[in-house]
């Protein structure tokens, strides 16, 4: 018999026990190739990690949940208060602490901060690596992908131009009666208590001492040289009201000035549902004493009209001081030459209200005597933008000034880039599936 054939009772020999050689290690192609195959960078695992569509998923339900809650909170804030707390919060607090009353939908009324939560920031931030990194792992550049990788694109402009704008915005208005001239811009969402001593050489001329408000809504905080080099006193914060009334009483809690037959009556803070949306109105108690310990007595301040400025002399020098709404000066001059206010016939609804104005800027060498600043033509100049917002009346109820509101906004045009590309890339991306379902059809 040949000894090559199979003989009963006899387990056939393996390959490996023949000597036969198929090319493959033992455990088959698979063991090769992951021999082969080399150890992943720790980076690109990273970014497989970040480019997960599960974060994309849980993202964009925090986004939903936390859009939901800063819109129930304005029932008890203001619009401005609610988008500094919720969505764009300091990198240094990148948590968000959330009112029992807004998390129950505002069916409680308890104001505690229980539960933590992303602020928007965060989440934006982590969305944009997201998709960054998603790019970075999955999408591979191609023609026929060219429509998405553009609406990409444009979404990116998109929370970088948020990004922007909530760092470098500022938004005021300026007031300007017939006649007068204005170069301040005042912010009516931030307060500040200021300091003025007048130059003696030129009183047109002022030294100005501005504390944030944000250093006084602590009670029993001390303000000092400490924090303020040039400070002639020390301030010791009462009571800080972040909107208030003023009555007309005699006032236990102030010793000196304005206060003695005015006391402030604290107010809830404007929410973001009020109609008229008017500004909040804070106050403040405040003590004052000397550098050598005297006692300058307790003070009330307001931004209120009807508080004005007080006056106080130290070592023989005149102090004004005012709790006002923040002022920046700028550069140039506006000079209000005619206000015009029309209505339509037989109301008093506003039909045109036209401002013509008188533009110096003697750095930039600009005189400009006929500028004109009327609804939707605004003024640009500077990189800010003048829109006629408002007027001021006398006490006859006669327009005699006007309220233009300034905007400062390096970002203002990526929103409109954003949509211009994310509309090309939808474009182009249902462009070719169309032509594909098209040249199937006829190939069929």
């Amino acid at each position: 018999m040949d000894q090559t054939a199979i003989q009963p009772g006899v387990p056939a020999a393996k390959p490996m026990e023949t000597g036969i050689q198929t090319g493959e290690p033992p455990g088959g192609p698979a063991t090769l190739l992951e021999s082969k195959r080399e150890p992943k960078h720790p980076a690109l695992k990273a970014l497989e990690v970040l480019a997960d569509l599960r974060i994309t998923v849980t993202l964009f339900a925090l986004a939903l949940v936390l859009v939901f809650w800063g819109t129930l909170a304005q029932v008890d804030h203001g619009i401005w208060t609610v988008v500094q707390k919720y969505f764009r919060t300091p990198l240094t607090q990148p948590i968000v602490w959330v009112p029992l009353k807004v998390v129950f939908f505002n069916t409680i009324d308890n104001q505690v901060d229980a539960i933590p939560f992303p602020s928007g920031w965060l989440i934006g931030g982590v969305m944009l690596l997201n998709l960054l990194a998603a790019h970075a792992i999955r999408f591979k550049f191609a023609w026929n992908r060219a429509g998405i990788i553009l609406i990409h694109v444009g979404i990116i402009i998109m929370m970088l131009g948020e990004v922007i704008t909530g760092l470098y915005q500022v938004e005021g208005s300026m007031v300007i009666q017939v006649g007068q001239d204005s170069s301040l811009v005042i912010h009516p969402t931030q307060s500040e208590f200021a300091i003025v001593r007048l130059d003696k050489d030129d009183v047109k001329k002022e030294h100005v001492i501005s504390i944030p408000a944000r250093f006084l809504k602590e009670s029993d905080t001390l303000i000092d040289q400490s924090r303020f080099p040039d400070l002639p006193f020390k301030i010791k914060v009462i009571d800080y009201m972040v909107n208030a009334e003023l009555k007309i009483a005699v006032n236990k809690h102030a010793t000196r000035g304005f206060g003695r037959n005015h006391k402030a009556i604290s107010l809830p803070e404007v929410s973001g549902v009020d109609p008229d949306q008017k500004h909040d109105k804070p106050a403040v108690y405040v003590q004052l004493t000397s550098h050598k310990g005297e006692d300058l007595g307790k003070w009330l301040f307001s931004t209120h009209p009807a508080c004005d400025t007080q006056w106080i002399t130290i070592d023989g020098v005149d102090y004004q001081l005012a709790l006002r709404f923040k002022q920046v000066a700028r550069e140039f001059t506006m000079h209000l030459n005619k206000f015009e206010h029309k209505v339509f016939p037989g109301t008093t609804t506003p039909k045109d209200f036209h401002s013509y104005i008188h533009l110096t800027d003697p750095k930039n060498g600009v005189d400009r005597p006929n500028v004109e600043i009327y609804m939707n033509a605004p003024l640009y100049y500077n990189g800010e933008t003048f829109y006629q917002s408002s007027w001021t009346t006398d006490l006859q109820g006669r327009a005699n000034g006007t309220v233009l509101q300034v905007v400062r906004n390096p970002g203002w045009l990526m929103p409109y880039i954003s949509c211009g590309v994310v509309g090309i890339g939808l474009l182009i991306h249902f462009g070719l599936t169309l032509y594909r379902f098209i040249d199937r059809r006829i190939v069929r």
